[in-house]
């Protein structure tokens, strides 16, 4: 097998590659690079799928589900907040900033249903915060670096660089939280954390896909016909819908596993 081959069924998750792995590596040798596309193509399909990963019990795709919804809440406030801290395509209005102010409320509660408990025990306690520090420290010290080097220079008088590289570096920073979050869960494991029930779990992945359809709705909206074609709002309030259609494949994959309710 070629090594482009081997190296994108690397790409499946780790439970998919343990199940059939070596199927996809043999299919993949015998077809050669056409088996590229077909590679591909699985790999974006398993990952927007987790509810139809193999697992040991309903509780593990229970906790996959749930991580998976942590993560389309994060991106869908980073995208948000991305269109929102650039003034173009939204600009001040009451009825948009309360439909915002709504969809934020909405991710917020999203995660409240959707993440998974700690469980009331001290070790359980140390573990996530075992695995807090190590993902999270790198998006921390870097926000705080910049927060620290914002009040601590004139930013009239500072050359345009240093604007530049401040201003990555913020984003930089959330970009790295959000991404970082979500691993949190996905290496606790069972010990540490209980994933939600089907009920709540299901409730939470409407909720965050109502929020991210009415967000990209409205940014993908006002891009469009708020005076002007704004290439930014366009590609976020398309991605917000991706993401909605993520949130609703695995609605749908929830209801054909009654094992995970």
């Amino acid at each position: 097998m070629s090594v482009v081959a081997r190296n994108l069924v690397r790409l499946y998750p780790d439970a998919f590659r343990e199940r059939w792995g070596a199927m996809v590596e043999e299919e993949a040798q015998g077809v050669g690079w056409k088996s590229w596309p077909n590679l591909i193509a699985g790999i974006a399909d398993m990952w927007l799928h987790p509810a139809l990963w193999p697992a040991d019990s309903p509780a593990q795709r229970q906790r996959r589900v749930a991580t998976m919804g942590i993560t389309v809440a994060l991106a869908a406030w980073f995208l948000s907040h991305l269109v929102a801290e650039q003034g173009g395509p939204l600009p001040a209005d009451g009825v948009r900033n309360g439909i915002m102010h709504g969809c934020t409320t909405l991710l917020l509660l999203g995660i409240a249903l959707v993440a998974p408990r700690p469980r009331p025990t001290l070790g359980a306690t140390a573990t996530l915060l075992r695995w807090a520090v190590r993902r999270l420290a790198v998006p921390t010290v870097l926000g705080a670096s910049v927060v620290v080097l914002v009040h601590g220079i004139d930013a009239a008088a500072s050359p345009p660089t240093l604007r530049t590289a401040v201003l990555a570096g913020w984003w930089t920073a959330l970009g790295l939280g959000a991404i970082q979050i979500p691993r949190i869960f996905t290496g606790v494991g069972a010990d540490a954390v209980v994933p939600p029930h089907g009920g709540r779990l299901r409730l939470g992945v409407w909720t965050l896909a109502a929020a991210s359809a009415t967000g990209g709705a409205t940014i993908l909206g006002v891009s469009v016909a708020g005076g002007g074609f704004h290439v930014l709002g366009v590609t976020v309030g398309a991605g917000l819908l991706l993401l909605t259609a993520a949130c609703t494949g695995t609605l749908r994959d929830l209801r054909e596993l009654p094992t995970a309710g």
